[in-house]
């Protein structure tokens, strides 16, 4: 079974994965146990003959992310820069991560990736707050398989919110997480609540506020 097909089936049974994000290169010759799906971050990490080879032979499936800076990317890439990236390992992913604010300029990168089987994650992030639900609403775009949304959360009402939002978008499969001291700690929670793809980090590098390591985020879940 290809990485693929083991990916369509979690995602048919709504199995919630552990995604271990990696934003170091050394981190690429690291044990890599302790998640269900490697994220590439190629913001950080570059698309060069490493990281593609490293792809090609990779233990799990892949998700790779091209982040913009507008969104906690950590490169100055222009759009058809980060076409490039994306299309450079497309080949060897799972998923892809694509803001749903690029959604358009970024357009044939997704069906180039939906024709080749690949799952397509549209992300939000906020990392100030948590905004309302009606506005998170307004962010949903049909291209997208599956929606995430990384979303500050200063108080009890943020968290109620993520949580509502799950119920507002039942129809949809869904990615929530919070991030701040509060949010980390309802991870395991959104996880429950059904937020399929649920971010730690491999390595030294967290790749969002307060984030957590991917081995523990699996030991949690796993309680």
């Amino acid at each position: 079974m290809t990485h693929r097909e083991k990916i369509k089936g979690f995602l048919s049974a709504k199995k919630p994965l552990v995604v271990g994000a990696i934003a170091e290169k050394r981190t690429l010759q690291s044990s890599l146990s302790g998640c269900d799906v490697i994220e590439l971050r190629l913001d950080s990490l570059g698309c060069g003959k490493d990281v593609v080879e490293f792809a090609k032979n990779a233990p799990l499936p892949l998700l790779v992310t091209a982040r913009g800076p507008l969104e906690g990317g950590q490169s100055d890439w222009t759009i058809p820069e980060r076409a490039k990236a994306y299309r450079t390992l497309i080949p060897h992913a799972s998923f892809i991560d694509i803001e749903l604010r690029d959604f358009d300029p970024l357009e044939e990168v997704i069906q180039e990736a939906k024709k080749e089987g690949v799952v397509v994650v549209g992300s939000f992030h906020d990392f100030k707050t948590t905004p309302p639900l009606d506005e998170l609403g307004l962010k949903l775009d049909d291209r997208a398989d599956i929606h995430k949304f990384a979303l500050m959360a200063n108080s009890q009402s943020d968290i109620r919110v993520q949580l509502l939002l799950f119920e507002a978008c039942s129809h949809l499969p869904l990615s929530i997480m919070g991030m701040g001291p509060l949010g980390a700690a309802a991870r395991p929670l959104m996880a429950k609540a059904g937020s399929l793809l649920n971010y730690g980090f491999l390595g030294n590098t967290p790749t969002a506020p307060n984030q957590w390591p991917a081995s523990l985020l699996s030991e949690a879940l796993a309680v």
